[in-house]
């Protein structure tokens, strides 16, 4: 399945996007991508895609009517992280839209 890596703005790994469903790095399923807009499971807003790998939020921006909740999907293995890229300059007006820190995996249950 062809995926696309997903930054933060400051560089650091966060997850991936396959077949329009964003998911984190540990490969749980977090939202998907409307165009060019991103939206959390709930149906909330996060942010724009920006040069395919950041998520990022114009603090200019008017929040968007939230969309019908999505059902969760599993993810059968995350691809292997990629290594963290360097930072970028700051953009007026735009803000990281991915969290951060990313709550661990729960534990396997047995």
């Amino acid at each position: 399945m062809l995926t696309t890596s997903l930054f933060r703005w400051d560089g650091r790994y966060w997850g991936f996007v396959a077949n329009g469903q964003v998911f984190d790095r540990h490969g749980r399923h977090v939202g998907w991508v409307e165009v060019t807009d991103v939206y959390d499971r709930y149906g909330r807003f996060l942010g724009e895609l920006r040069e395919q790998h950041y998520v990022l939020r114009d603090t200019l921006r008017a929040e968007p009517v939230h969309l019908a909740p999505r059902v969760t999907l599993d993810y059968p293995t995350p691809p292997d992280p990629l290594p963290d890229r360097d930072e970028r300059d700051p953009l007026d007006g735009w803000r990281d839209a991915l969290p951060w820190p990313l709550p661990p995996p729960d534990p396997p249950t047995r």
